[in-house]
C-alpha cells in the first residue's frame, strides 16, 4: 500500500514462500486423486492404499515396485504410473535430489512411451508439483524458474492447458517471492485466461484471483484490484483457506482505500475463521500481516506492536534470520511511532545485525543455485552427446552389414574391386564428413556457450543497474527529506538557504536519473505494456497541466484544447501520463516566449488517441529529429538533463502499440505527435 511499502516489502518473501506451499501441497498429496485406480480391479486398488499408507517407511519403494508389476500383469497402464508416482513420493519427502531427479525422468519416460493411454497428468504432475516444487522448498528459486519455463514450453507445445496453467502459477509465485509484482501479476492473469479459457476446473480460482489482486494494489492499480476481488467473491469457496485468502484481499483493498470501517470488517472476519478453524494455524503468518497492517494504517500502534509480538510469540511460525529480521524492522518503525525512541533504537541495531546475516546468506543461496543450474545444463549436454555416439555406432554396422552383403553377392573379381574402390571413397568421404561434423559440433558448442554468456551477462548488468539504483535511492531520499529540513530551517539566514536548495535540486536531478535508468532496465525487458486502467482523459490531461504550471517561465501561456468530449477509454493510463509529463516539462522548459499547446483527439473508429504538444521555443533541426530520441543524446549539453526523457517516451509508444514522432511540418517552434490505441470499457461496449 501507499502508506505501508517498507511494511509490505518486510512481509512479502516470507508470506510469498508460505503461499506457494499452500497452493501446491493440498494438489501434491493425492497424485491419484484426479486419476483413481479404477474400480474392477480391487485387488490393485486396495494393494496401493496399502503402498501410500507406507510410503515414508524403508519398505515403502519396494511395495511400490510390486505394485507396479502387479499392474503391467494387470494390463492397467494408469496403475503403473500411479505406483511410479507414489515410488517418487517416498524420496520427495526425504529431500533426495538425485532419486527425485531420476523418478522424474522415469515417470516421464514412462508417460511419452504410452502416449495412447492420456498420461499427461501424471507427467506435468511430476515436473511441477514434485521436481519445481522440491527447489523451491531448498530455496533455489532459479533452478525453480529455469524448470518452470522448460515445462511451459513443453506443456505449450503439447497444447495441455492444466500443464500451462500450473506454469503460470508457479511462475507468479517465485515472482512474489522474488519481489516483482508486475511479473507475478501478469502470470497470474495468464494463469486464470487460461483456466476460463479451456474451462478447466480448478478449485484454488478464488485463491488466484486474491493474489492477483494484491500484486494489482502494489503496483498501485486499485480498479484492477477489485475488479480481481469482485470476480473471486463471486465464486464457490470451498474450504476456509480460500475464504481467509479473499478476505485478506478485500482487507488490503479497503486498508489501501483508507476505508478502514470496511476493512476492519474484513479482519474481525479472518479473526473468527482462524477461530473456528484450528486447520488454519499453519497459515497465522498471513493473518499477522494483515492485522498488523491495518492497525499501523489506522494508527492503532498499541494493537500493532500487540500484533507484532504475537507473532514473534507463535510457536507455529517457524523462526528465521529472515524472520527475526523483518519483525526487528516493524518493532522499530512502531516504537518510532510511538514516541519510543529507546526502543525503536535498540530493535534497529537488530535489525541492521540481522540484515547482514541475512544477505549473506541470500548470497550463498544464489551461488548454489546457479551452480545447479550449470550441473543440469551440464547432464543435458551429456546425455546429448551420448545419443550421439550411440547413433554413430548404428550407422558404423549399418554400413558394415551392407559391405558384407554386398562382398557375398559380388562372384566376379572385377567386381570386387570395383566394390573395394569404392568403398575406399565411401570412407575417404565418411572421414571428411566426420571431421566436419565434429567441427561443426565444436563450433556450435562454442556459440552456445558464448550465446549463455552473454545473456548471464545481460541479466546480471540489468539485475546490477536495478538493485543498484535501488540501493542509491534510499541514501538519496535520506539526503533530499533532510536538505528540505536545513532549507525550512535556514530559510531567514539566505547563504545556508541557497546551499541547502542546491543540496535539494541536485538530489532531486539524480533521482530522477536513476528512476530513469530503472525505467529503461524494465521497458527492455517487457515486450508489451498492458492496457487495462479505465480513466477520463481530461482529468489525466488537467493533471498533467497542473504539474507543468510551475514549470513556465515568465509571460508563458500554457493552453489545453481538446477535440472531443470527455472520453472514459481503457488504456495504461499511468504510461500516457508519463509520456505527456515529459512532453509538457520538455516544452516549458525551452520556451522562452509565446505559449505552450496541448491538445488531443479521440478517432474513434480506429481506436486512437492523438496527443500534440507545441510551443514556440527554437525547435528541433531537421537533420537530428530521429537523433533526440536516442539514449543519452542532448541537443545543448549545457542543458540539465540524462537524455533518456525522450527515448523513454518513444519505448512507452512502442510497448503500448503507438508511436510518438517530431512534426515535421511544424515550423514556428517544436511539436510531438504522440499516438496510441485504447479499448472501450465493457460498460460502455
Amino acid at each position: 500500500m501507499r502508506c505501508n511499502r517498507r511494511f509490505q516489502m518486510s512481509f512479502r518473501f516470507l508470506y510469498a514462500v508460505l503461499a506457494v506451499f499452500c497452493m501446491v501441497f493440498p494438489v501434491c498429496a493425492e497424485p491419484a486423486q484426479t486419476h483413481s485406480a479404477p474400480a474392477a480391479d480391487s485387488l490393485l486398488a486396495d494393494y496401493y492404499r496399502l503402498c501410500k499408507s507406507r510410503v515414508n517407511t524403508p519398505e515403502g519403494p519396494a511395495m511400490c515396485d510390486t505394485l507396479f508389476r502387479r499392474a503391467q500383469a494387470a494390463g492397467n497402464v494408469r496403475m503403473q504410473a500411479i505406483a511410479l508416482c507414489v515410488r517418487l513420493d517416498h524420496f520427495y519427502f526425504r529431500n533426495e535430489r538425485d532419486s527425485i531427479v531420476a523418478g522424474v525422468q522415469r515417470v516421464q519416460e514412462f508417460c511419452r512411451n504410452h502416449p495412447q493411454d492420456d498420461l499427461d497428468y501424471f507427467y506435468y504432475f511430476t515436473w511441477s508439483s514434485r521436481l519445481i516444487t522440491f527447489y523451491i522448498k531448498q530455496n533455489q528459486p532459479n533452478t525453480a524458474l529455469y524448470e518452470t519455463r522448460r515445462m511451459l514450453e513443453e506443456a505449450e507445445k503439447d497444447d495441455y492447458p492444466l500443464g500451462i496453467a500450473s506454469c503460470y502459477r508457479m511462475l507468479a509465485n517465485l515472482y512474489q517471492m522474488q519481489g516483482a509484482p508486475r511479473l507475478a501479476y501478469e502470470n497470474f492473469r495468464r494463469q486464470i485466461d487460461v483456466l476460463e479459457r479451456s474451462g478447466v476446473d480448478d478449485i484454488n480460482l478464488p485463491t488466484q484471483y486474491a493474489a492477483m489482486a494484491q500484486c494489482a494494489l502494489e503496483l498501485n492499480m486499485p480498479d484492477s484490484a477489485l475488479m480481481a476481488l469482485r470476480k473471486a467473491d463471486s465464486l464457490p469457496r470451498k474450504t476456509n483457506y480460500q475464504k481467509f485468502t479473499v478476505n485478506k484481499a478485500f482487507g488490503l483493498y479497503y486498508i489501501d482505500r483508507k476505508d478502514f470501517e470496511a476493512a476492519k470488517r474484513y479482519v474481525e472476519a479472518s479473526e473468527k475463521l482462524f477461530r473456528d478453524d484450528p486447520s488454519l494455524r499453519s497459515y497465522t503468518t498471513g493473518l499477522s500481516y494483515l492485522r498488523t497492517l491495518y492497525y499501523k494504517a489506522s494508527g492503532q500502534y498499541e494493537k500493532a506492536l500487540e500484533a507484532v509480538m504475537d507473532t514473534r510469540l507463535d510457536t507455529v511460525v517457524v523462526s528465521s534470520d529472515y524472520h527475526n529480521y523483518t519483525l526487528s524492522k516493524e518493532l522499530g518503525d512502531i516504537y518510532w511511532h510511538m514516541g519510543r525512541t529507546a526502543e525503536a533504537a535498540e530493535n534497529y541495531r537488530a535489525y541492521i545485525r540481522l540484515s547482514d546475516s541475512v544477505r549473506r546468506n541470500e548470497v550463498r543461496a544464489a551461488t548454489d543455485d546457479f551452480a545447479g543450474i550449470l550441473e543440469i545444463g551440464r547432464l543435458q549436454s551429456e546425455a546429448r552427446e551420448l545419443q550421439y555416439d550411440i547413433q554413430r555406432k548404428r550407422l558404423h554396422y549399418t554400413y558394415a552389414i551392407i559391405g558384407l552383403l554386398a562382398c557375398m553377392l559380388v562372384l566376379g573379381g572385377l567386381v570386387i574391386a570395383r566394390v573395394m574402390t569404392l568403398n575406399r571413397r565411401l570412407k575417404a568421404s565418411e572421414a571428411t564428413v566426420l571431421k566436419q561434423n565434429e567441427e561443426l559440433r565444436a563450433t556450435g558448442e562454442e556459440l552456445l556457450q558464448a550465446k549463455e554468456s552473454a545473456e548471464q551477462a545481460s541479466r546480471m548488468k540489468t539485475d546490477f543497474i536495478r538493485h543498484m539504483s535501488h540501493e542509491v535511492r534510499t541514501p538519496l531520499n535520506s539526503i533530499v527529506g533532510f536538505s528540505q529540513v536545513l532549507a525550512s530551517q535556514f530559510r531567514d539566514i539566505p547563504s545556508m538557504g541557497d546551499y541547502a536548495s542546491i543540496i535539494v535540486s541536485n538530489s532531486m536531478n539524480l533521482l530522477r536519473l536513476i528512476d530513469d535508468v530503472l525505467d529503461i532496465a524494465y521497458l527492455d525487458q517487457t515486450p508489451v505494456l498492458p492496457r487495462l486502467d479505465a480513466g477520463r482523459l481530461n482529468e489525466s490531461c488537467r493533471e498533467c497541466m497542473d504539474e507543468t504550471l510551475p514549470l513556465l517561465k515568465p509571460g508563458v501561456t500554457l493552453m489545453f484544447e481538446p477535440s472531443s468530449g470527455d472520453p472514459v477509454v481503457l488504456a495504461n493510463v499511468k504510461r500516457i501520463k508519463q509520456v505527456l509529463m515529459h512532453l509538457l516539462h520538455n516544452a516549458a522548459k525551452f520556451t522562452v516566449r509565446g505559449a505552450v499547446t496541448f491538445n488531443y483527439t479521440c478517432l474513434v473508429e480506429e481506436q486512437l488517441l492523438r496527443f500534440t504538444v507545441s510551443d514556440t521555443g527554437p525547435g528541433i533541426p531537421s537533420e537530428r529529429r530521429e537523433e533526440v530520441f536516442e539514449r543519452f543524446v542532448k541537443l545543448d549539453t549545457f542543458e540539465q538533463g540524462s537524455g533518456l526523457g525522450l527515448p523513454i517516451c518513444r519505448m512507452i509508444a512502442a510497448k503500448l502499440g503507438g508511436r510518438l514522432e517530431v512534426d515535421s511540418g511544424y515550423t514556428q517552434g517544436c511539436r510531438f505527435v504522440f499516438e496510441v490505441p485504447f479499448d472501450f470499457p465493457e460498460e460502455a461496449a
